[in-house]
């Protein structure tokens, strides 16, 4: 089982690199396709790989996680199939961009940087943190001050706001929540734009990661700081930053182990300094792996790999329900009292019954749990359709820039979660960017491509 693990896995990394190299475009290194191969690679390749290498996983039990999806291991014939409809899926899909998209031939015949508006850019950083740092002042009012907001749970004070304000405060965060994407998107432009021409800005840059922290600290969400430094990784391949790659690589330690206690300690802020020493000495088992799954969600995975025995049997299928949230998000539910849950809130109730939690599962676990098998052809049919839109946008790229690093950091997040989250994330930015007028900020300062 573990060899033919590992040759699926080499598989797999192979068609990979083909199909991220193709999409190497110096032009602009944020587009829809780059973020959503990226999402791939970082969500679910490499948790899989780090599960294919240690022969599987079982979550420490400080982590109470049911044991319904808790564990997995690869010693026998349990997870054949389900590592077989991931290696399919996702081989499709890479080849799919292998196929579509002509081959990389070398920086000497790429087009000119895409003269963004530093100027423009730091005014729309500067607008978006001013929203979010007058969403974080609202926040520590409603929670009853900044030493009641020290003491509660992130999850919990926001479901008890959602308690108490209903659809006015779910509105709220969709719309605080489009922000703080927007002013990743627009960090992730700067922070290319410097990379692309070997500049630096202390007072920026400083800037930026101050920002990432204090909304990691004040929602208790660290996806924003991964897909930022997933952007700035992924600029620095693009041009030629190596340096500050290695420079990345060798940190990577100490930032996995950050990322990784910080889902422990996240929950009871007053109490950060009397908690931290009980995260360092308690059982984690092998912590290096439980540092790297905790930091590449791979807890997502090993519910997918338990989805794809479970569903069809254990479970129904859900035929699209899901999905349908994307139409219905709008309705209050005391019109529509059957509105069905959104996905991650519905894994939950199979897997954690009783808990106020939710649970992703990646974007191919809910089209596994929506169309079962069929999830091995539409993955590669989103990924053509992601290719076909990412081409379009390339086209336009002086008049639709903020718009392409919107569905850059959306791809790889969408990799990452459901469907309705990002489509309603998507409709809400692109509110805010017209509100706003961010999208003539950051525009270049250049005519229209002809083509």
């Amino acid at each position: 089982m573990r060899i033919v693990c590992l040759l699926l896995l080499i598989s797999l990394h192979w068609t990979y690199w083909k199909a991220i190299s193709r999409l190497r475009w110096r032009r602009l290194a944020l587009t829809p396709a780059m973020g959503w191969m990226l999402g791939l690679g970082y969500f679910v390749l490499a948790p899989l790989t780090l599960l294919t290498l240690n022969g599987g996983f079982t979550q420490p039990a400080v982590y109470n996680a049911n044991d319904r999806y808790n564990s997995v291991s690869f010693s026998n014939a349990t997870y054949l199939l389900p590592l077989l409809v991931i290696w399919l899926a996702m081989l499709f899909a890479f080849v799919s961009v292998i196929v579509l998209t002509p081959p990389y031939h070398g920086s000497k015949d790429d087009p000119p940087l895409l003269p963004l508006s530093e100027k423009g850019l730091k005014r729309a950083i500067l607008v978006t943190w001013a929203i979010a740092l007058l969403d974080y002042g609202i926040t520590i009012w409603l929670s009853g001050g900044l030493t009641a907001f020290l003491v509660t749970h992130w999850y919990l004070r926001q479901s008890e706001f959602l308690r108490s304000f209903g659809q006015q405060y779910v509105l709220y965060t969709q719309l605080t929540l489009a922000n703080f994407v927007v002013f990743t998107c627009v960090a992730a432009l700067y922070t290319a734009c410097l990379l692309g021409r070997r500049r630096f800005s202390w007072r920026f840059c400083g800037l930026i990661a101050l920002a990432m922290l204090l909304q990691m600290v004040m929602t208790g969400n660290r996806i924003f700081v991964a897909l930022y430094g997933l952007s700035v990784l992924v600029s620095c391949w693009v041009y030629g930053r190596k340096k500050i790659i290695l420079a990345c690589l060798a940190l990577s330690p100490v930032i996995f182990l950050v990322f990784s206690a910080w889902g422990s300690l996240r929950g009871d802020l007053g109490a950060f300094s009397e908690r931290l020493p009980a995260y360092v000495e308690q059982d984690l088992g092998n912590r290096a792996m439980t540092t790297a799954m905790d930091t590449t969600e791979g807890a997502s995975v090993m519910q997918l790999l338990h989805m794809v025995n479970d569903f069809g049997g254990k479970f129904d299928y859900l035929y699209g329900l899901s999905y349908t949230k994307a139409v219905t998000f709008m309705v209050p539910r005391s019109l529509y009292p059957s509105k069905p849950q959104n996905f991650p809130v519905l894994m939950a109730q199979l897997y954690e019954p009783g808990e106020e939690t939710s649970l992703g599962g990646t974007q191919l676990a809910e089209l596994y749990a929506n169309f079962g098998v069929f999830s091995v052809l539409i993955l590669p049919a989103i990924t053509v359709l992601i290719l076909l839109l990412s081409e379009k946008v390339i086209r336009n790229i002086e008049r639709h820039v903020l718009l392409s690093a919107v569905l850059f950091v959306l791809c790889v997040w969408y990799a990452r979660s459901s469907f309705e989250d990002n489509f309603v994330t998507f409709l809400m930015a692109q509110l805010l960017i017209w509100v706003l007028r961010l999208e003539r900020v950051c525009a270049p300062k250049v005519s229209p491509s002809p083509d």
